[in-house]
């Protein structure tokens, strides 16, 4: 099932929760609605769900209009960040409730719920309640009551953020799974940059109830459009530096009191192009730092903090009241308060605008936009 938001806007009060948001997911999608807490992204899914009714805008599910139908009418299915599920009930219950609802035939409702629990792997355990499974068989069942009613669209609302990190990685694995061989159409809302990256195949990153970015992963982590993006996706967080934009000497440079690099070329024409300010800030992520030998380095950096990450360690370095991380192999050959010589990677620095903190570097960010 398709679904179409055009010109969706929320309000509360006078707090927009969600501003103006057009997005297309298409049939047999898996979206990851993804921002910080209050940026918009549960409040769409509750206006997905018809628990909240749009200020105004369409929500279309193929070719038909929604905005009127309460939630029973739009053939979906919710799993909720609680579970939800009814604790008197046993998990049988629980599941076949929606079929309940829809006075599906007993005989008929017992096969669905059993197949269904089969496919989640809580097939034996239907006769036991909430309070007797964990955390993680019950995130199955919840899923199980979403699925056995087969919706045409499952929404998601954070539904791993309750179990422990192990079961939290096992579980993501399960949902795509799953997912992928349903062939249902999903949204999925979270505030864990890890799992929309692991998860869907395009993410909608929102801020402030406005959409920033809309695509697949790779395209986010790699050629971010905005400065909330680039510092919002990624683990360890991207760097940021303030830098002066220089062309001269047939090439263009980054410098500031303590770092000058030269960058390549396309690079510096493509700023150019979009009309780079002479003031811009520079991004780098940690994994694009290097430890050279001082003959390679591009500028000289104290180490500040170490902390290891297992194959990797993340080191803090401080330069001129600046301060840079950089992930480096493990076990970091260095100790605090020494000082290292640090190269970047120059075909992997990113630029903004830091008035309308939009990327220099992507066609069509030239100007005012």
């Amino acid at each position: 099932m398709k679904i179409t938001l055009e010109a969706l806007c929320k309000l509360f009060g006078k707090v927009k929760a969600v501003d103006n948001l057009n997005l297309e997911i298409r049939d047999g999608e898996f979206v990851a609605l993804l921002g910080p807490s209050g940026c918009g992204k549960t409040t769409t899914l509750l206006m997905l769900a018809g628990i909240y009714k749009p200020f105004s805008g369409s929500i279309r599910f193929g070719e038909k209009v929604v905005n009127h139908l309460i939630p029973k009418e739009r053939n979906i299915g919710m799993v909720f960040q609680s579970y939800a599920l009814y604790p008197h009930m046993s998990a049988f219950d629980n599941i076949s409730y929606p079929l309940k609802l829809k006075k599906v035939h007993k005989r008929e409702m017992k096969k669905r719920v059993q197949e269904t629990a089969d496919m989640m792997g809580i097939g034996e355990l239907l006769d036991r309640k909430p309070a007797e499974l964990s955390g993680g068989q019950q995130q199955r069942v919840a899923v199980a009551r979403a699925l056995v009613k087969e919706p045409a669209i499952l929404l998601f609302d954070e539904p791993l953020s309750n179990l422990d990190a192990k079961l939290r990685l096992r579980m993501r694995g399960e949902i795509k799974r799953l997912q992928e061989s349903l062939g249902v159409t999903s949204v999925y809302v979270t505030h864990d940059q890890v799992e929309a990256m692991t998860m869907a195949s395009r993410i909608a990153v929102m801020n402030y109830g406005v959409l920033q970015t809309y695509g697949v992963p790779n395209q986010l982590y790699d050629h971010p459009d905005t400065l909330f993006v680039a510092g919002f996706i990624g683990a360890p967080p991207m760097n940021f530096l303030e830098m002066r934009f220089e062309e001269r000497d047939n090439g263009f440079y980054l410098k500031s009191q303590a770092l000058e690099i030269r960058i390549p070329d396309e690079r510096g024409a493509l700023a150019k192009q979009n009309d780079v300010p002479q003031r811009v800030t520079m991004g780098i992520r940690p994994e694009d730092i290097s430890v050279v030998a001082e003959r390679d380095g591009d500028f000289k950096a104290e180490v500040y903090l170490i902390e290891p990450l297992g194959r990797e360690d993340l080191v803090t370095f401080r330069f001129d009241a600046e301060e840079i991380r950089a992930l480096t192999p493990a076990p970091f050959d260095g100790w605090t308060g020494e000082t290292i010589c640090l190269k970047l990677d120059k075909e992997k620095v990113h630029l903004f605008n830091p008035e309308t903190r939009f990327s220099v570097l992507k066609p069509g960010n030239g100007g005012s936009s």
